[in-house]
């Protein structure tokens, strides 16, 4: 395959996926959201993670420190 099939089979593949992203529901708050996530993935993991442990922490007690630890191998 040379350079010019190469870019052709790029470009086919881009209106392929362009078309799916217009047909998708709400496609314009997906896009925005894909390209915020992927650009700043931090910025909702890092706070997701914090809260899932609060919650887990809370919830389990004791026990969820013991399962955090079984885990990392330190127990």
């Amino acid at each position: 395959m040379n350079e010019q099939q190469f870019l052709n089979k790029l470009s086919e593949r881009a209106k392929e996926q362009e078309k799916v992203i217009k047909g998708m529901f709400l496609p314009r708050i997906f896009t925005s959201v894909n390209f915020w996530l992927g650009n700043h993935p931090w910025r909702i993991l890092i706070p997701l993670a914090f809260i899932l442990t609060l919650i887990f922490h809370y919830a389990l007690g004791h026990r969820y420190d013991e399962f955090i630890l079984k885990i990392f191998g330190k127990l």
